[in-house]
């Protein structure tokens, strides 16, 4: 269960990264608008995945 879980943190740390790489000027204004809300979307995603993995993770380790 712990490589899941860090497989989805990996994945959540890499939206931020694609993040962070449109904060420049080189794109257009309309197509880093797009792209940046995919990466959001994404991101949210990959967040509630995480969520989900961990409440997962939790009922197993507590179950009798």
């Amino acid at each position: 269960m712990s490589d899941i879980q860090t497989w989805v943190s990996a994945a959540l740390t890499n939206d931020d990264t694609c993040m962070d790489s449109f904060s420049g000027n080189a794109m257009n204004g309309n197509v880093k608008t797009t792209v940046r809300g995919y990466i959001l979307h994404v991101a949210q995603m990959t967040s509630v995945a995480l969520a989900l993995i961990n409440n997962y993770a939790l009922g197993q380790t507590t179950s009798p």
